[in-house]
């Protein structure tokens, strides 16, 4: 291989090296930490898990999508408590989340669909403004919210 080839070689890997990176799905520490120091609401000590459903493309953005649970260790004699959002991750920055009841079953670029009839509001879709400010999803209004 010829020497202006390698430095091409690098070249295009140093460019692609951000795009690539950023894809990739965060692990629990970085989303913590993240979210710790942007601005996120819910709790992030105790039993806590995140699951990478996928890239949604919004607009030109394509934001992360995360399943947040969130769950109480047992109290005795005390009921335990439980948290669910999506979080939305673009580019190691928080762009918002929603609480949501449960988990979605289809996860699509454009859509998010969840277990719910179509007349209970069952997906989420971007609008030409990004993510939607209210949600109509199970029968309720969810707000976005950070």
């Amino acid at each position: 291989m010829s020497e202006s080839t390698h430095l091409l070689r690098v070249l295009l890997m140093a460019m692609l090296l951000p795009i690539t990176s950023s894809a990739q799905r965060l692990d629990t520490t970085s989303l913590k930490e993240i979210l710790s120091k942007q601005g996120f609401t819910g709790l992030l000590q105790g039993k806590v898990t995140f699951q990478f459903l996928g890239s949604m493309k919004c607009n030109s953005a394509a934001l992360q999508t995360y399943y947040y649970t969130w769950e109480e260790t047992n109290p005795p004699g005390r009921a335990i408590h439980a948290s669910y959002r999506l979080i939305f991750i673009e580019n190691r920055h928080y762009v918002g989340q929603y609480v949501v009841s449960d988990r979605p079953v289809l996860v699509k670029q454009d859509v998010l669909r969840f277990p719910v009839s179509e007349e209970d509001g069952s997906s989420l879709r971007c609008d030409q403004d990004g993510l939607p400010k209210a949600l109509y999803l199970d029968g309720g209004d969810r707000v976005l919210s950070r």
